[in-house]
């Protein structure tokens, strides 16, 4: 069913775009193993969405002070490094619906909790970065993810309010975040489980960013 249209659409980017999150965690269980103190599944779960400074927050609550978290810090950004160099594979319904937001000339960002640097590197990898005005990283606003502020720099930056963009997220840290921006929030499942009554007010949810291609129709 086509929808009005919106003035912009933002994206997260791991779990979302490219699936890297299942990258994200392997590293996380094999480095953690490896230094010998083993992140538990459910914890390294609840990391997903999160950038740096809360996800050490949360190891640190986790794991005590015991826990090696400079160099689980430095050795997972190798390991993870080295899985992200052999590429990371599109998700499914992304290339079609950026097609279809092209076609309707609504502009498109990314808020990723991922520095900006290595957004760039990991989109243009895998041949998405054209598809978007501009990447938003977490070192670009003072609070990351569940904060709105992502997501308000990046409507900022294409020059609409919040409030009249579409979101898109895989993770409940994003989507606090956008649901607080003010965006109209999608959830795109991807590893996490979030339960119903975690959800943001007014988060609409569905299975693939595919969905995208039936709401929009080229503008003439």
């Amino acid at each position: 069913m086509i929808r009005p249209l919106p003035d912009a659409v933002i994206f997260d980017m791991d779990g979302l775009l490219i699936d890297s999150e299942r990258l994200a965690r392997a590293s996380t269980l094999a480095v953690s193993e490896q230094l010998g103190h083993p992140i538990p599944e459910p914890v390294a779960m609840r990391m997903i969405g999160l950038g740096n400074d809360a996800l050490e927050r949360m190891l640190r609550d986790e794991l005590g002070a015991q826990f090696p978290l400079t160099q689980f810090r430095n050795t997972w950004n190798e390991h993870y490094g080295a899985l992200v160099a052999q590429g990371v594979p599109v998700k499914a319904g992304v290339l079609e619906a950026l097609t279809a937001l092209a076609a309707a000339n609504v502009p498109c960002a990314v808020a990723t909790s991922t520095q900006t640097r290595l957004a760039h590197h990991k989109l243009e990898n895998a041949g998405l970065l054209h598809h978007f005005s501009f990447v938003v990283g977490r070192d670009a606003v003072v609070h990351g993810k569940p904060a709105p502020d992502l997501y308000l720099h990046a409507a900022k930056q294409l020059g609409h309010r919040a409030e009249r963009c579409w979101a898109f997220e895989d993770s409940l840290p994003g989507l606090t975040a956008a649901a607080a921006s003010g965006a109209r929030t999608h959830w795109v499942p991807d590893l996490a489980h979030i339960h119903a009554d975690d959800l943001p007010a007014g988060v609409e949810t569905i299975d693939s960013l595919h969905h995208i291609c039936s709401w929009v129709t080229p503008r003439a």
